[in-house]
């Protein structure tokens, strides 16, 4: 018999094969859903209040309420050291730090958020370069151990030693006008961009206490920035901060520094080229409520750049971002492979599984074949009956594996034609022993009567 058909088997394992169907798709919801879940860095910004934690803010904002694939959760700091700190020790994904106050080894750069320059102001016009600073009191506007340790490089330069002036801290940029009248203070320094609001607020507060803003410069700055990378040469053009006559009358030269997004090496370059793409097609929006947004742009990408840029953000720079089959090619090509090799295996175990029944058949008609050729050399009525026992066994085993399914119609007509075939074999069988049996006892009295003299002499 040719055994059951591949359907009627699929139909026995239709259950495995549903299960297995459900639990491909549930693994793929689950997987998709894993994927589609947005990442969320974790960003180091300080301190509360401030331009750069009020930037990052409306980012995180903007990134959430277009449900972007990344989004950012603000990590308030005291300040850039605080914020270089947390991304050293990995308790941050991103950090906003200052390029001179220290980047921590294992970040690096996704973009630079602003430049900031260090002005020099005085109230008094015979305080004309960095050297008539010696034995001065010097107000430094925020961040003070930073810019402390910044004025230093500066007045080390042109052989000012550091403790040959006094720094008083100031809390605002407003707080320098009245310091510098006040005479507690002789100069103010600050750090911030050239127009962000710190320093116009120092600028302005100055005119406003009755004093002209003298704009010490730092000319030797292409210098500085040559042996300290960290640093760089920046111009406050002529009339930066208005005013008649402008403010400054003539161009000066400064130094400067660089506030940067920085990223965790780790993270994937997937992720930070989609955060920087995000920056950059975001920031018209963002500088509408923050005007500092105007000024992240990108940083110097090339192999001697002294700050390393990240792998992601440089892919964006470069327009080498890659694609999203580009990026999973390799993963989709083996899933293919994968569902080949387990589309072939199970139609292995579906053939191996049918070949199994089919032997199964098979051995179960080769017995009933056996009983066939036994029952003809019988010669005992218990060997008879052991034979028909076997054949009722068949037929159960028959009618078990039919009830299941593993035999068709044609499988349990070929069974029936076999066991008809049998059991016809039994009965032919007895029938001719029962013949055999009763043959002797019709012919014993007819032989003994012949075979005995007296008796028919008697007749």
């Amino acid at each position: 018999m040719p055994g059951p058909s591949v359907p009627l088997v699929m139909r026995r394992h239709a259950p495995l094969v549903l299960a297995a169907l459900l639990a491909f798709v549930a693994t793929s919801l689950l997987a998709y859903q894993w994927l589609g879940q947005p990442t969320t860095l974790r960003v180091a910004v300080g301190p509360s209040g401030s331009e750069d934690a009020r930037l990052v803010a409306i980012v995180a904002q903007s990134l959430a309420r277009t449900h972007e694939d990344v989004r950012l959760r603000p990590v308030t700091t005291s300040g850039v050291a605080e914020s270089a700190e947390l991304a050293e020790q990995t308790k941050a994904d991103l950090a906003v730090v200052r390029s001179d106050v220290g980047i921590p080894a294992n970040t690096q750069t996704v973009a630079i958020l602003h430049r900031d320059a260090v002005l020099l102001l005085a109230a008094d016009p015979t305080l004309s370069s960095v050297p008539d600073l010696r034995a001065k009191r010097i107000g430094i506007v925020r961040n003070p151990a930073g810019n402390a340790r910044l004025l230093a490089h500066i007045l080390e330069q042109y052989e000012v030693p550091a403790d040959a002036v006094s720094t008083v801290p100031l809390g605002t940029g407003q707080e320098a006008g009245q310091a510098l009248r006040d005479h507690r203070v002789d100069a103010v320094m600050v750090v911030s961009p050239l127009t962000g609001r710190t320093a116009g607020e120092v600028v302005a507060s100055i005119t406003r206490a009755g004093g002209t803003p003298t704009f010490i410069p730092i000319g030797e700055a292409a210098v500085l920035a040559r042996r300290w990378p960290a640093l760089e040469s920046v111009e406050i053009a002529r009339g930066t901060f208005g005013g008649t006559p402008p403010r400054p009358a003539e161009t000066v030269t400064t130094v400067g520094v660089s506030h940067r997004l920085v990223a965790q090496a780790r993270i994937a370059d997937s992720v930070v080229s989609e955060l920087t793409r995000l920056l950059f097609v975001t920031r018209p929006g963002l500088a509408a409520e923050v005007p500092l947004a105007n000024q992240i742009e990108a940083p110097d990408t090339s192999k001697s750049a002294s700050l390393p840029v990240h792998p992601g953000a440089q892919a964006y720079y470069e327009g080498e971002v890659e694609s999203f089959f580009e990026r999973y090619g390799d993963w989709f090509y083996l899933l293919v492979m994968c569902i080949s090799i387990l589309g072939s295996a199970a139609a292995t175990l579906v053939s191996r599984a049918a070949n199994r029944s089919r032997a199964r058949d098979m051995a179960l008609l080769r017995q009933l074949l056996t009983i066939v050729r036994a029952s003809r050399d019988v010669e005992d009525e218990l060997e008879l009956a052991d034979l028909d026992r076997q054949a009722d066994e068949i037929l159960a085993a028959a009618l078990a594996r039919a009830g299941t399914g593993a035999i068709d119609n044609a499988g349990v007509a070929a069974f029936t034609l076999g066991l008809d075939q049998a059991r016809r074999a039994i009965a032919e069988r007895r029938v001719l022993l029962l013949e055999r049996q009763a043959a002797p006892d019709r012919q014993a009295p007819g032989l003994d009567r012949s075979a005995d003299p007296h008796a028919a002499a008697a007749e």
